[in-house]
């Protein structure tokens, strides 16, 4: 048999057994005398057993009662701490909101709103997790995170996608390797020490995606070493270990400082769109569709901003 007790049958048991009294506990329960003794009388029916003994003394819990009374405080307080609970979610009041991103988007879009969104939003604490692309869409699905910030597209029906920018994805070398090269033919760009991402990233879809339209394919190149970050790909090329593709907006400050610098390859143009992106058909909290709207608003299509 299913459990037919109700919340308020509860409140009136906490309130008549804290006034020792019917009359009293039906009015702190805001309802009538009669209506108390039917939530009482359908608790003991459910129970099977008597709560109260009235008398002269009023309304004294039994000692089924007393085993009664505790759990009873127990389960009304777990309610309102649940109440509670939500109205602090609505309301983004203490509320850890949790992120996966690619490079990219982890390094160069989402520090960029950051500060704008908790000044709004102070309290929502961000969780930011960074991997590539294909493991936020991992996470996103085991619904370990909420939102994901992408440099590519998959063809899953349970992600929402959403256009953020478009990237462009340069060659770049040490001006020490480079020397007065500017270009790489296709021929040279398969003689030259190449470090790669892994087969996850978003950049290095586009990469070979680009390349799939020459006579180019992975064996061809001399890849020397095969990265798990941008970060790392960038700092290899900073100790001049070789060339590699990367998001022109990922080296800019090494860029201006001379650290970095890019050669063309005649033939091949590698670009690609970020994205942001949710599972498909889910409500989102409000502290991740307040994010989302203020990505979108930020760098969206219609009006993007470029890193400065």
């Amino acid at each position: 048999m299913g459990i037919a007790m109700t919340l308020k049958q509860l409140e009136v048991f906490v309130n008549v057994s804290e006034t020792k009294s019917f009359s009293r506990g039906a009015e702190k329960s805001c309802i009538t005398q009669s209506t108390a003794s039917q939530h009482i009388k359908g608790l003991e029916d459910e129970l099977g057993i008597r709560l109260f003994d009235r008398g002269r003394e009023g309304a004294l819990l039994t000692e089924a009662g007393k085993v009664f009374f505790s759990r009873a405080c127990r389960i009304l307080g777990e309610c309102d701490e649940s109440r509670s609970a939500i109205r602090r979610f609505l309301g983004m009041e203490d509320v850890v909101l949790k992120i996966g991103a690619s490079n990219t988007p982890a390094t160069c879009l989402i520090p960029r709103v950051l500060g704008d969104f908790t000044s709004r939003f102070r309290g929502v604490r961000m969780n930011v997790s960074q991997g590539d692309s294909v493991s936020v869409i991992g996470e996103l699905l085991d619904e370990e995170v909420e939102l994901g910030f992408i440099g590519a597209r998959y063809d899953d029906d349970r992600i929402h996608y959403d256009h953020l920018l478009n990237d462009e994805i340069v060659c770049a070398v040490s001006p020490e390797l480079a020397g007065d090269r500017q270009s790489l033919s296709q021929a040279e760009l398969c003689k030259v020490p190449l470090v790669i991402r892994g087969q996850g990233s978003g950049t290095q879809k586009a990469v070979f995606d680009a390349l799939a339209g020459t006579w180019i394919n992975r064996d061809a190149l001399k890849i020397i070493a095969v990265m798990g970050s941008g970060e790392a790909i960038i700092r290899a090329l900073l100790n001049r270990s070789g060339y590699g593709f990367v998001s022109r907006m990922s080296i800019a400050d090494e860029l201006a400082q001379g650290g970095l610098t890019t050669v063309r390859i005649p033939g091949v143009t590698v670009s690609r769109t970020l994205y942001a992106v949710r599972r498909e058909g889910r409500e989102l909290s409000p502290a991740a569709a307040a994010f989302y709207s203020l990505m979108l608003e930020t760098w969206g299509h219609h009006g993007n901003k470029k890193p400065g």
